[in-house]
C-alpha cells in the first residue's frame, strides 16, 4: 500500500476571538457609533466607587462623581491611572481573609 497524502482543510474550528477584541472590531466596522465620554473625560472628579464588574473581559467600575447625582462605568485601566489611591482604597475595603482555610491547612503546632 502507498501512502495517501493528507489535505488539511483550512476551516474554523468554532474557537473565535476575545470579547474585547470582538468589540474593538465591531467599533472598528462602526464609525458612526461614538465613544461616550466619561465624567473623567467632562472633567468631573471622582468622589467614590461603587463596585466592581467584568464587562467584554474587561474590569469596569461604577463610580460617583462629585456634583453629579449620576454614577457611571469607567474602565478599570482608566481609573488605575486617574484616580490610584482610591481603586487601591476600594480593593482594601472589600478584600476578604479566608481564616478558615488557613486555620485548616497549619493544624495545631502546639
Amino acid at each position: 500500500m502507498g501512502k495517501e497524502e493528507i489535505k488539511k482543510r483550512p476551516y474554523k474550528t468554532g474557537t473565535s476571538k476575545s470579547p474585547a477584541a470582538k468589540r474593538k472590531k465591531f467599533v472598528k466596522e462602526r464609525p458612526e457609533e461614538k465613544k461616550v465620554p466619561t465624567g473623567f473625560d467632562r472633567g468631573l472628579e471622582p468622589l467614590k466607587i461603587l463596585g466592581a464588574t467584568d464587562y467584554s473581559g474587561e474590569v469596569t467600575f461604577l463610580m460617583m462623581w462629585k456634583g453629579s447625582d449620576y454614577a457611571e462605568v469607567v474602565p478599570a485601566s482608566v481609573a488605575n491611572i486617574r484616580c490610584p489611591q482610591m481603586v487601591i482604597r476600594f480593593y482594601e475595603e472589600h478584600l476578604v481573609w479566608d481564616l478558615d482555610q488557613s486555620s485548616a491547612e497549619g493544624g495545631d503546632s502546639e
